[in-house]
């Protein structure tokens, strides 16, 4: 999967509602206040507050369509072209960062947020009833840990994007918060990355407990399980040190004989699979 537009797309949409956000509270204080002014402010501000909100309190999912952000948005879009433009000269700035970021919103919602190429009915390596490859990984400080190490229990395998994203970061702090009920059930539980050393090795040292972190180093496994995403990640990332590739969220419970038991290949970043659900289908099968 090739997202060099995607990548492009994630950085400037977020700064344009900040730049149109900063232009609507100017105009509210320098000028008379008029509902399209409001409007513009409101869906600017929203789409600001939603990704605020994600850097600063992550969260390890969110419904599909974003529900009340979305309903703001649009609010602030029909404000400003119904409302508005029927008793107000148009202000033709506002109305054209409007369009823009409504039509932004729904570039998010239902272009971004989804990967468009997956199909995991198409991927023949990933099955259920089949045996997980050997795959070979390396520690946070480059040693090579293969998955034949965690034969003889049930292992859960969390593939995440990278310390980047808000939304693995969350999913890997409610994983850990589930650590009694993971080793009451002796599971192993492993989480899988393509970012460099490290990163992996900030995690180890924060998440002090019997976690595994590991490498993918250069995507050889995403690539071997059809789970590589290129260009993945958001443009202009790399001057933080980290690649531009990398793996696709995906979640793989193997039994005692390393056989898949649980394939969970998200079409969208932000809907992933509750440890509910995990522990549910480990009490189920093993």
């Amino acid at each position: 999967m090739n997202s060099l537009s995607k990548s492009i797309f994630i950085v400037i949409f977020p700064a344009l509602a900040l730049v149109a956000t900063i232009d609507g509270i100017l105009h509210l204080f320098r000028s008379e206040i008029m509902i399209q002014h409001v409007a513009h402010f409101i869906t600017a501000a929203s789409i600001v507050f939603f990704f605020a909100r994600v850097f600063i309190k992550p969260l390890p999912r969110t419904d599909s369509i974003l529900k009340a952000y979305t309903f703001l948005v649009f609010l602030g879009c029909i404000l400003s072209f119904i409302v508005g433009n029927l008793y107000e000269k148009m202000h033709l700035m506002c109305t054209i960062l409007n369009l823009a970021l409504t039509f932004g919103w729904v570039l998010y919602l239902v272009w971004y947020s989804y990967f468009q190429d997956r199909d995991a009915q198409e991927n023949s390596i990933l099955k259920v009833e089949q045996q997980l490859p050997k795959l070979s990984f390396e520690d946070s400080n480059g040693k090579t840990v293969t998955s034949d190490l965690f034969a003889g229990t049930p292992s859960i395998f969390i593939f995440y994007r990278g310390n980047w994203c808000p939304f693995c970061m969350a999913q890997i702090k409610e994983m850990i918060s589930k650590h009694e009920e993971l080793t009451d059930r002796n599971i192993n539980t492993v989480f899988v990355s393509s970012q460099p050393h490290d990163f992996t090795k900030k995690l180890t040292k924060k998440h002090s407990l019997d976690f595994q972190f590991l490498v993918d180093v250069d995507g050889k496994v995403a690539k071997e399980l059809a789970i590589f995403a290129k260009n993945g990640l958001p443009f202009g990332f790399q001057v933080f040190g980290f690649k531009k590739d990398v793996v696709l969220p995906t979640v793989i419970i193997t039994d005692s004989k390393e056989k898949i038991i649980y394939i969970n290949q998200a079409d969208n970043y932000r809907v992933r699979p509750e440890p509910a659900e995990l522990l549910k289908v480990i009490d189920a099968n093993i």
